[in-house]
């Protein structure tokens, strides 16, 4: 009886994740869902769930598996020793780095493994690292998120040959689906403007969402690729042909906020208390110049996002942006009451000289320790939801710097 069960979960397992056919817009259909490796990760951290601030930390590539450990109870040991200091200051939610470069730290049908975690891209992965992670953040009351670059594929153009052919990426790499990638200076990009890539981060997406039981899914700031030049223009000619009438900057943009529309609709049709975040650059005005996210939108209208995580990593006395002022500005962004507003905060800078600074602010992070604390005493005042710390390693109270930051911060919470 038990053999005849266990062959009937796998058979349900396996129709759930092979691919299924494709509706009107190609993308995947997924008739069911199963939860495999399905760790909750629901609860919050009680005393922040008591104040309803919202307190998450950026569990980013760097540090997933700086080691390369390979056995799953040294692993777990090290996501202890990372998250316990996060659980100090009350963190309510994870953003886990699981897809930096179209690639995955958990076994995945359509991506090749990632080098963040293992020696190189496509070795065969010891262990469930993101599974590892779920299941010791729910131990610590926390909420775990799955952390993606939507379109980043590598930086390097010279990686492009250590990535698999044969794989979803790889396919389309190789020119199966033409115009579907972009290679600019920056790095080599999936094209915003191709249906085909727009499936495969939808697919990717799906595929997370029927094997983990995450709180939520969210994306960082790599939008469109601010050095594309013409590498749309094909996409964008077609566009033109059919009658469109944007300029090619809207036209951009609207791609950005398809793919969002398509990815909050996606989230929550599979868990409908899911969050869908977003989190752009700080200056408002560059990132829609630039990477073509239209961040007024995104705070003003429902349908968008759940959060959106403005990058504040400016200290009081920056010349240009100072902090003070970047978040009242993006507290008047913010129109819609479906969408919360939270302060992504620079502790990492800590200690260090802030180069972009300008004039009188490049030392202001060494002389001040309690820079992120007062910022957090601000955003609260300004009527934020709560904050994001980057990274998890910078949550340190041993380090001597940053120990002084975070007991400052500490009791501030």
């Amino acid at each position: 009886m038990k053999r005849v069960f266990l062959l009937t979960v796998s058979l349900l397992f396996l129709c759930a994740c092979s691919l299924r056919p494709e509706n009107e817009n190609g993308f995947l259909i997924f008739s069911g869902w199963t939860k495999l490796n399905a760790e909750s990760s629901d609860s919050f951290a009680s005393d922040a769930a008591q104040s309803n601030e919202i307190r998450c930390s950026w569990f980013s590539y760097p540090e997933l598996n700086p080691n390369r450990i390979m056995n799953e109870e040294d692993y777990c040991s090290y996501v202890r020793s990372v998250l316990r200091p996060l659980q100090r200051l009350g963190i309510t939610d994870l953003f886990v780095h699981i897809r930096p470069f179209a690639d995955a730290i958990y076994p995945s049908e359509l991506f090749e493994s990632s080098k963040t975690v293992v020696n190189s891209r496509g070795d065969r992965l010891p262990l469930d690292y993101f599974a590892v992670i779920l299941r010791e953040a729910k131990a610590l009351c926390m909420r775990v998120h799955a952390w993606i670059n939507p379109y980043r594929i590598v930086q390097d153009r010279a990686d492009l040959d250590l990535i698999d052919r044969t794989s979803a990426v790889g396919r389309l790499v190789n020119g199966e689906k033409e115009h579907a990638i972009v290679i600019t200076n920056s790095g080599v990009w999936l094209q915003p403007g191709a249906p085909t890539a727009q499936k495969l981060i939808l697919d990717g997406v799906r595929e997370i969402l029927l094997r983990y039981r995450v709180s939520g899914v969210h994306l960082d700031d790599y939008f469109y690729p601010t050095d594309i030049g013409d590498g749309d223009h094909v996409w964008y000619r077609d566009y033109c042909k059919t009658g469109g009438t944007l300029s090619l900057h809207d036209w951009r943009c609207e791609q950005v906020n398809v793919l969002l529309r398509a990815l909050y609709r996606t989230v929550h049709a599979f868990r409908q208390d899911a969050v869908f975040s977003v989190s752009p650059g700080g200056n408002p005005e560059s990132v829609e110049a630039q990477a073509c996210a239209q961040v007024d939108r995104w705070c003003g209208e429902p349908g968008f996002c759940d959060w959106i995580i403005p990058q504040l990593y400016y200290g009081f006395q920056n010349q240009t942006m100072p902090f003070a002022k970047t978040a009242k500005q993006w507290r008047t962004l913010k129109k819609a009451a479906e969408v919360k507003l939270i302060s992504g905060l620079a502790l990492y800078k800590v200690g260090k000289e802030d180069v972009y600074a300008g004039n009188g602010g490049t030392r202001e992070w060494i002389s001040n320790s309690g820079v992120i604390a007062k910022q957090v005493r601000l955003i609260r005042r300004l009527g934020y939801d709560g904050f994001a710390l980057y990274s998890a390693q910078f949550v340190n109270f041993q380090e001597k710097v940053t120990a002084k930051a975070c007991q400052m911060l500490e009791r501030v919470l």
